[in-house]
């Protein structure tokens, strides 16, 4: 094939828009060779079954430019698709993952698989099975950058792992067209609007996040309230001195008196130097 380069200022005819969906896991590299083999032969597997349960199998059967790596996977598909991209088959996803994981616990236990999702769309050339110039375009460029942008991935890792099982972001286009135009049942107030960032690529975009099945990581589950008097328990109480000089840190320093705190416990906690007691 004989490439011809553009000359600056031709006119060109503009590519179909492509509506462009793509996962990612987390995790991946920490998991052995072995169970990386079968998550890239789940990972197919599960966007299909998700697919046909959201009435959507002509997607699947249809994909345009479909591309796995291992880790992930994209696919392109005509945009009228795009509202039902987000909700049923979101929901279903995240059920459709949560029916496989006792079989990644029967490989590993502390194996999840927990997916990244990632929606764009625009106009990106799809001249058919094997042609080099499919998907080249902004719509997949953006689709990867959202994908491996840090508010996603902050999404998961500040969820359980055993409950939140996707986290979603989509770009500003797709949340005007298809939310605030009111084609998803998946309403406004359920997307955190968030800038996405990828430094390392220069990348700086406007996107939506939506998780359909939200938690908080046990870390997060208690948060120490910030007062005033939780920062210096030692400050004199009504002009009485303080007692002890007792504060309250990384360690208790002191030895007078006897210090009892009454709190809910998350993770290990030490008592006297001994052993770690806690989930």
């Amino acid at each position: 094939m004989e490439l011809i380069p553009p000359r600056y200022g031709t006119v060109a005819p503009l590519p179909p828009y492509r509506a462009v969906l793509a996962v990612d896991m987390e995790k991946f590299s920490a998991t052995s060779s072995l169970n990386q083999q079968t998550i890239g032969i789940l990972i197919p597997h599960v966007l299909e079954l998700a697919l046909n349960r959201s009435g959507l199998s002509h997607v699947w059967e249809g994909r345009r430019f479909p591309r796995h790596g291992g880790d992930g996977y994209v696919f392109g598909t005509d945009p009228e698709h795009l509202p039902f991209l987000i909700s049923p088959f979101l929901e279903n996803l995240q059920q459709v993952l949560q029916e496989v994981q006792p079989n990644l616990a029967g490989l590993d236990r502390a194996l999840r698989m927990r997916l990244r999702v990632s929606v764009d769309v625009g106009p990106l050339p799809d001249l058919g099975e094997g042609d080099p110039m499919n998907a080249m375009g902004e719509a997949m460029i953006s689709t990867h950058r959202l994908l491996d942008s840090e508010p996603v991935r902050e999404e998961l890792r500040r969820t359980d792992a055993d409950t939140t099982l996707v986290a979603v972001i989509v770009s500003r286009r797709v949340y005007e067209d298809v939310v605030l135009g009111g084609f998803t049942s998946v309403k406004a107030p359920r997307w955190q609007p968030v800038q996405a960032t990828v430094p390392e690529k220069g990348f700086q975009a406007e996107g939506y996040l939506f998780v359909p099945t939200p938690s908080r990581a046990q870390d997060d589950a208690v948060a120490p309230e910030k007062t005033d008097r939780a920062a210096d328990v030692s400050a004199p109480v009504n002009g009485a001195p303080g007692v002890g000089e007792t504060h309250i840190g990384n360690s208790i320093n002191t030895n007078h008196g006897q210090v009892v705190q009454a709190e809910t416990l998350n993770g290990g906690a030490v008592f006297g130097g001994g052993a770690s007691h806690g989930g």
